[in-house]
């Protein structure tokens, strides 16, 4: 490892392979990882990445042919099947029984070993998604270790946010880093004698982030935004609020540098909203936002995988919606039981969701461009009431998807789910994933779940 007192100290960004049973691309990009690096070129460091989704490495696609993707840049993954036992990762016996096969999504382990080895860095900064996505940060821990020995080891994401101690435990970790907080790898980097960037990791990349010849994400067909980080709301289901405390206003004009960066100089058209809370204060944030995309003249597709709040829309933010290129409004629905929200959510009223719905008609989008999310399989949910929810929000004039409940540690509901469900879920967070169904009981079964998801499907027919 190079002197970090005598030389510029490299850092190494790693978005890490995914092992799951189903793996789409709906705008999956590092965003957090991307705003760091930000933050320590400001400091002086060095920097780089290694994407292992990369869908276009040519090593992994001579090897597994290239996956379809879409225009819009979404689409699939490298896919690798485990098929024979010799290629099995450690897995719990229930895993195997699942009926359909486990798979590795990313560039293949021998490509990702060799990306790291010839990086040489001095720090490696890697992401985590979901819990039960925790094996492929596993297995970049551990090429690491093996590929660029010495190298400072730091993990964040959602997963190093929730199960600290887990991933502490199960990648031999030098740091784990919770939620949006900068002391503890501030603290670290001084004990260890790196310079010490200054500040809070900011809300945007920096322009050279995203123009560079390392600019490692962005080059890949879409992009992604977030203007406001955090969630105000505090629902008992969501790990918004646990994973950013705080909920931090953007700014419209640095968002729009971004978005019109990314337009100018890589052609980038398709952008998906990373934000929690879209519209809230909007009248100070999207909206704005907006009105500087329309008068640019930018032709513009934008996307919400997060979904907005439904409380939130009225007549001006529906038509700025439209007339700024959003292809698609996903919204929270969730359930159209108000006890339901009055317990879980308090995110809105039926009566507002229709009001909401003919606002989006107005403004001209369609059934198609309107899906909704509906929850299905919390803890103590009957089947009737999801069923209910479905027909109520078809007869308002949107598609449906069931949103199938995965158990999120350190939630409100999160106990509930520990007492109720058949898997150990404190000790294994591959019991995680929705695919295991595991806070089943008799009030809403698999057959219950299964008949629920192909009544909403119809809905979209």
């Amino acid at each position: 490892m190079k002197s970090v007192l005598s030389q510029k100290p490299k850092v190494v960004f790693i978005q890490p392979p995914v092992f799951d049973f189903a793996l789409y691309d709906l705008f999956l990009k590092p965003y957090g990882l991307i705003r760091l690096s930000s933050w320590f070129r400001e400091a002086g460091y060095e920097t780089a990445y290694i994407n292992a989704l990369d869908w276009e490495d040519p090593a992994t696609t001579k090897v597994l042919g290239r996956p379809k993707r879409k225009k819009n840049g979404t689409g699939k993954f490298f896919k690798q099947q485990y098929l024979l036992p010799e290629q099995q990762v450690p897995l719990p016996e229930e895993v195997r029984e699942v009926p359909r096969r486990f798979s590795r999504y990313g560039i293949l382990k021998e490509v990702l070993a060799e990306q790291i080895r010839k990086a040489r860095p001095d720090i490696v900064c890697i992401t985590s998604g979901m819990t039960y996505w925790y094996q492929g940060v596993v297995e970049t821990a551990e090429l690491v270790r093996e590929h660029a020995p010495g190298a400072h080891i730091l993990i964040g994401g959602i997963y190093a946010s929730l199960m600290p101690e887990h991933a502490m435990r199960v990648t031999g970790a030098d740091l784990v880093v919770k939620g949006d907080n900068p002391d503890p790898i501030k603290t670290y980097l001084a004990d260890k004698g790196f310079p010490v960037p200054s500040g809070l990791i900011p809300l945007y990349p920096r322009a050279a982030d995203m123009t560079g010849s390392d600019s490692g994400f962005w080059g890949q067909g879409a992009g992604v935004i977030r203007l406001n980080t955090g969630c105000p709301l505090h629902c008992d289901y969501c790990a918004s609020d646990l994973i950013n405390p705080e909920f931090r206003k953007g700014d419209p004009g640095e968002a729009f540098t971004v978005v019109h960066e990314l337009y100018r100089r890589k052609g980038i058209s398709h952008f998906g909203f990373y934000d929690d809370a879209l519209l809230v204060n909007k009248e100070q944030v999207l909206l704005p936002f907006l009105e500087m995309v329309i008068r640019s003249g930018m032709q513009i597709s934008f996307y919400t995988p997060n979904a907005v709040h439904i409380r939130y829309i009225d007549d001006e933010s529906a038509l700025l919606m439209k007339r700024a290129g959003f292809q698609e409004i996903r919204m929270g629905f969730e359930s159209a039981s108000d006890e339901f929200h009055a317990l879980h959510d308090h995110k809105f009223s039926t009566d507002q969701f229709h009001n909401s719905i003919r606002m989006l008609y107005r403004a001209g989008f369609s059934q198609k461009d309107l899906p909704v999310y509906i929850l299905a399989g919390l803890p103590g949910q009957r089947a009737d009431e999801v069923e209910n929810s479905i027909r109520i929000a078809a007869e308002a004039g949107v598609s449906v998807s069931i949103a199938e409940y995965s158990p999120v540690p350190g939630t409100p509901m999160w106990e509930d789910a520990v007492e109720t469900s058949d898997f150990p879920l404190a000790e294994e967070p591959l019991y995680h994933n929705n695919l295991f169904f595991p806070t089943e009981w008799r009030g809403q079964t698999r057959d219950d779940l299964q008949r629920l998801k192909l009544l909403a499907r119809e809905t979209r027919l």
